[in-house]
């Protein structure tokens, strides 16, 4: 780096041979500049990338709005960017390799280097495409092609699928359980409220880190649900024979489901969506599409808006204002907060029904077959006829 003194007249130019030391605030913000010039710099000329028309106004639900000739805006996505973490992404393998040509040329060009071990690529084929695998190369060298890539400390899969990053998350939540099973939970001079405060401070959020942009399936709730039951069911020392119920302990832990959790998470970050600026990047995601492919015939993947739909109305949220609801924090926190204690009262009622009224199914089966010999009455004609062989006969 060169720098000149500048003092009514500019002075000859030296050499600066200090750095920054460890952990001074201006290195990030340094770092941060030469980055942001370094990606002007190398992507100042090119086209490639992820095409989206985005609208925001006239409702997220309203795809038809997006047809509009006048009032729709056009967006290249090409690097996500967050610290000194760079993704590019593109539509085909030769975009790809032009934009990492780019990238690597301007890394030289401001003195930094492309570490070939860290850098990986993920291709996410179109559903039923048999297309190979691309070859990116930096400097003659292939990069290692994943089916899972870790982003922002979630797993993103190339198959578009949830399965993975919730059993990372479970994984890293039960080891997080796990370290404070002797300090925390053995310990019996701690009150069950604050064994659940320091469950919710340390456990939950690494179950539930970056849920807020999670595509659930019910396949994905039970799961969690099941890991959550079973971290309170430990900590609280009740075991199967007790035969107490899922809503019992939660009531009795102080703490909502994790489909609660989930739906609230969803429904704050929306909100949150929908306040950003009409020019930050997830805004724009958010009220988009791409201007290339199309979904397949039959019932296609979840997208997030669907989930979005699904828990608003489960949360008797009205479907057609709620974005108007949210431009306010304070009104949009209330309406969430109301929403899912509704919701989570309304699901633990019908499992409470669901739960007696298979009891009572079970202690009022109708014995109204009687054995013929002994008078004794059984459950069924197949409790019958094994009864028969008692007597020697069927």
């Amino acid at each position: 780096m060169q720098a000149r003194l500048v003092n009514g007249s500019e002075d000859d130019q030296f050499p600066v041979t200090n750095g920054v030391k460890q952990g001074c605030v201006l290195a990030p913000t340094l770092f941060s500049l030469l980055f942001s010039a370094m990606l002007l710099s190398a992507f100042k000329d090119s086209d490639p990338g992820v095409q989206i028309t985005h609208r925001t106004d006239g409702g997220v639900f309203n795809i038809h709005r997006l047809k509009a000739k006048t009032k729709v805006t056009k967006a290249l996505i090409r690097e996500l960017l967050y610290a000194d973490d760079c993704a590019i992404v593109a539509h085909s393998e030769k975009d790809l390799q032009s934009l990492t040509d780019a990238l690597s040329a301007a890394t030289k060009h401001f003195g930094l280097t492309i570490s070939i071990k860290k850098t990986e690529v993920m291709f996410q084929p179109a559903k039923g495409s048999s297309a190979p695998a691309p070859v990116i190369k930096i400097d003659g060298k292939a990069l290692n092609t994943v089916d899972t890539f870790t982003y922002l400390g979630s797993k993103l899969s190339a198959s578009n699928s949830l399965d993975k990053e919730i059993s990372n998350r479970i994984a890293k939540a039960s080891a997080s359980y796990g370290r404070l099973n002797k300090k925390i939970w053995s310990n019996r001079g701690l009150k069950l409220e604050t064994k659940c405060a320091v469950y919710r401070a340390v456990v939950l959020t690494a179950l539930l880190y970056g849920c807020e942009s999670w595509t659930v399936y019910s396949k994905h709730t039970k799961a969690l649900d099941q890991f959550h039951q079973r971290c309170l069911r430990r900590i609280m020392n009740i075991r199967w024979y007790h035969r107490v119920s899922n809503t019992r302990v939660l009531d009795k832990a102080g703490m909502p489901s994790i489909d609660a959790l989930l739906k609230s998470s969803q429904l704050r970050w929306s909100g949150h969506l929908v306040r950003m600026s009409d020019d930050r990047i997830p805004k724009q995601l958010f009220y988009s599409k791409l201007t290339e492919g199309q979904r397949g015939r039959g019932r296609p993947k979840l997208r997030y808006k669907d989930t979005l739909r699904q828990s608003l109305q489960k949360c008797n949220i009205d479907i057609t204002c709620w974005e108007y609801m949210s431009t306010s924090r304070s009104e949009w926190r209330t309406a969430v907060r109301n929403g899912t204690k509704a919701y989570e009262t309304k699901r633990k009622n019908d499992h409470e029904t669901m739960r007696l009224t298979h009891k009572e199914r079970a202690f009022t089966t109708v014995r109204s077959v009687t054995c013929p010999i002994c008078s004794r009455l059984c459950a069924s004609a197949f409790g019958l006829r094994s009864h028969m062989r008692v007597h020697g006969s069927c």
